[in-house]
């Protein structure tokens, strides 16, 4: 049996998760369907798959050290599940499994939460919502700058010219790694803090080994908005492999550049994501005003084929949460806010007032239906974020209008009332 305090209940919800009010859903709604129109104006297709996966499935395509942030259960016939931690292993195992390589390529989007284990005293958050796009089938680079232009167009349109995206590579960093003349274990090493941003532990490691190369890889990982001062740093380290990488990079860079993009573009060779699926291309998305990388994507062309289906694949991811902060922290005039107006009765008859809100929201109008006495009714319209609280007095067939926004008040015949809306 329960006892009285297993009974109570809690006054807050778990941890890593929110409530969303309505007006920052709507906000967040209108947001998707900016996105939306942009993925189908580019031929992407929206998929949806099951929340949760079988774990072994999502182990294989996150690797060792993300078993540690899966949030698993068992399912009714004792199989070990987890909820997805992102949408790209999810498709993988689709396009693996459901796709023949006659339908290649093929172009998914999806708009999808996401959930990952975290430890509750960080504070961090355990649900993601996001939006974002696969590209599969293709080795192009041209895939690659396909994605990047649509991301760019993305972020033009929501934030305007308020964000950066860093551009890498793992096949670049792998290169330089060969160079640095590391092992399997070292390279991991120095992964692994790159990750962390531990870049004096990466210096103390290196400065061992070779000094002037240590100081050129640091130079190297660190953001480069000039893309010659990059380039001759690339040059310096004299390796035809890291020259190659970096002019598959470098292609990328300079077609963005002929549509006017290289303003949104940094090399940041020090990019690198928790995942551990990615084999070319990587980048980061950056908004002046939030501190958190707001998206992110890359390459990656050996993920599928632990599925089944050997083939490349490219795509991105957009934080739907982060990104919503900065449009808000912005000022953007992306959320087109309705006219609201709460409506009643002074004479109580229902059937008139919904047959004149019937003839506003014909005018795209949103109108809330108010029921109670109208002693407390210009308060109830300014909790409900009206613009106007409007009684109807049906016996002189006129409306006494209270515009909240200007703060005034008029009285006017309904019939001119309702003209006054074209």
């Amino acid at each position: 049996m329960f006892d009285e305090k297993q009974k109570k209940i809690e006054g807050k919800i778990p941890y890593g998760f929110r409530d969303i009010f309505p007006i920052e859903a709507e906000e967040r709604n209108s947001i998707r369907e900016l996105i939306k129109k942009e993925f189908e104006l580019w031929g992407y297709g929206e998929i949806k798959t099951p929340v949760v996966e079988f774990t072994r499935n999502i182990s294989i395509g996150v690797g060792k050290n993300w078993e540690n942030k899966l949030i698993n259960f068992f399912d009714s016939d004792g199989s070990l599940v987890s909820l997805r931690t992102d949408m790209t292993i999810p498709i993988a195992r689709f396009t693996g499994m459901r796709i023949k390589k006659n339908q290649l390529p093929v172009r998914f989007c999806y708009f999808a939460n996401s959930f990952r284990r975290s430890m509750s005293q960080k504070g961090e958050k355990r649900e993601y919502n996001q939006a974002g796009l696969e590209l599969i089938g293709s080795p192009s680079y041209m895939c690659d700058v396909e994605i990047l232009l649509i991301l760019i167009n993305l972020l033009k349109k929501l934030i305007s010219d308020n964000f950066l995206i860093g551009i890498g590579s793992a096949k670049l960093i792998n290169a330089l790694y060969d160079w640095l003349g590391l092992n399997e274990s070292e390279k991991q090493f120095i992964r692994n803090n790159l990750i962390l941003k531990n870049f004096v532990a990466i210096q103390e490691f290196l400065d061992k080994r070779d000094q002037l190369k240590s100081r050129l890889f640091l130079y190297l990982i660190k953001p480069h908005s000039n893309k010659k001062e990059f380039e001759n740093l690339i040059l310096e380290t004299g390796s035809e492999n890291v020259l190659k990488e970096f002019s598959y990079l470098k292609n990328i860079y300079e077609i963005l550049s002929k549509f006017g993009f290289e303003k949104f573009l940094i090399f940041n060779v020090g990019v690198l994501r928790d995942f551990n699926y990615y084999t070319g291309v990587i980048f980061e998305v950056y908004s002046s005003n939030i501190n958190s990388v707001i998206g992110s994507g890359g390459r990656y062309d050996k993920l599928i084929m632990k599925f089944g289906l050997d083939v490349p694949a490219t795509g991105f991811a957009l934080d739907i949460d982060l990104l919503h902060k900065s449009i808000k922290e912005s000022s953007s005039m992306i959320f087109n806010k309705k006219l609201k107006i709460l409506l009643a009765s002074q004479d109580s008859d229902y059937l008139s007032m919904i047959g004149t809100a019937e003839a506003l929201r014909k005018k795209n109008i949103i109108v809330e239906l108010y029921y109670d006495e109208i002693k407390n009714f210009e308060e109830a319209a300014k909790e409900n974020k009206a613009d106007m609280a409007v009684i109807i007095n049906n016996q002189l067939n006129n409306v006494e209008v209270i515009n909240l926004n200007s703060n005034t008040k008029s009285t006017m015949e309904l019939v001119r009332f309702l003209e006054n809306f074209k």
